[in-house]
C-alpha cells in the first residue's frame, strides 16, 4: 500500500525524544506516536521544542512540571508547551501517546501545562490520521481538524503542587504515599514537633493553600488512577479516606469540575 504522505505514527518511542530535535516532518502539523512501557519506565527532565500532548491509552503516567505533581489516566492528557522542562514515570505496562505540534499550527493553544479531558472521538482521530493512507492535502486537512477537536476540549484538574519547605517534607511524602492518612494539621504539628500555625504559614507560604485544601487535591490525584483501575466510587471513596460516598463525589466535582462518575465513562 502506497502513502502519498510520510507515515506519522511511530510503532515505539524508546527514549520520548529526549533531545531538542523536531519531530513533526517538515510541512505537517502533528504527529502521534506510541510507546508501551516495559519493566517501568522513567524520564529525566527534558523539554521539546514542539507542544506535546501526552496521553494514558492503559495504565497510569505521574509527570512532574514546575514543581507539580500531574496523574494522567485513560481518557485525560497532559499539554505541555514548547520549551517545558518535565520529567515522568509509568509503570510496567502502560501504553502512551504523545502528539507533537508544530508550534506554528497552534497559535490559540494553552500556555501553561494544562490537564485535559479527551474525548474518545479525539482521541482516536488522533491515531487514525496517523496510520490511514492518506494524499498530504488530506492528511492536512485532518490534521487541521484534530487541532480544532482539540481546542474543544475541556480543562481537567490533574495536577498538584508540592511543597518543598523541609519542615513539611515528612508529612508531604505520608499523605501522598497513603491519601487516605486522616492525621489532622494539630496532630502533625504534634508529630514533627512544631506548632500548627508555622505549618499553615509554610503551606501558605509555599503553595497559597491550606492543609486541608491540598490534602483533597492529593486525594482526588489519586481517585483519578483508582478509577481507571475500574474501581467503584464506592470503593475509590473508601481508598482515598473518604467515609461517605457522597462527601467525596462533592469533594472531587469541586477540584475537578466534573463527577467521579462522569470521569470513570470517559476512562
Amino acid at each position: 500500500m502506497l502513502l502519498l504522505a510520510p507515515p506519522l505514527q511511530s510503532p515505539s518511542l524508546p527514549n520520548l525524544d529526549t533531545d531538542n530535535s523536531r519531530t513533526v516532518p517538515s510541512s505537517f502539523l502533528l504527529t502521534t506516536r506510541k510507546h508501551e512501557s516495559t519493566r517501568g519506565q522513567t524520564w529525566a527532565p527534558h523539554a521539546h521544542p514542539e507542544h506535546e500532548l501526552l496521553w494514558s491509552e492503559r495504565g497510569i503516567i505521574t509527570m512532574r512540571v514546575n514543581g507539580r505533581r500531574w496523574t494522567i489516566a485513560p481518557g485525560t492528557g497532559l499539554w505541555l508547551p514548547a520549551g517545558t522542562e518535565h520529567s515522568g514515570s509509568a509503570p510496567d505496562g502502560a501504553i502512551i501517546r504523545t502528539t507533537y505540534f508544530a508550534p506554528e499550527s497552534l497559535t490559540k493553544a494553552w500556555h501553561q501545562p494544562t490537564g485535559l479531558s479527551l474525548h474518545p472521538a479525539v482521541r482516536e482521530l488522533l491515531v487514525h490520521v496517523g496510520k490511514a493512507p492518506m494524499t498530504v492535502d488530506q492528511r492536512l486537512r485532518a490534521q487541521q481538524v484534530c487541532i480544532d477537536m482539540l481546542l474543544l476540549t475541556s480543562p481537567v484538574q490533574l495536577d498538584v503542587p508540592v511543597p518543598g519547605d523541609p519542615r513539611l517534607a515528612e508529612l508531604v511524602e505520608a499523605v501522598l504515599d497513603d491519601p487516605a492518612d486522616d492525621r489532622s494539621l494539630e496532630q502533625w504539628a504534634a508529630k514533627l514537633n512544631v506548632s500548627s500555625r508555622t505549618l499553615t504559614r509554610a503551606f501558605d507560604s509555599e503553595i497559597a493553600m491550606s492543609f486541608a485544601r491540598w490534602r483533597r487535591m492529593v486525594r482526588m490525584r489519586a481517585a483519578i488512577a483508582q478509577l481507571a483501575d475500574g474501581n467503584s466510587v464506592k470503593v475509590v471513596a473508601r481508598r482515598v479516606g473518604y467515609s461517605s460516598t457522597s462527601a467525596f463525589v462533592a469533594a472531587f466535582h469541586k477540584t475537578a469540575g466534573c463527577t467521579p462518575g462522569d470521569l470513570a465513562e470517559q476512562l
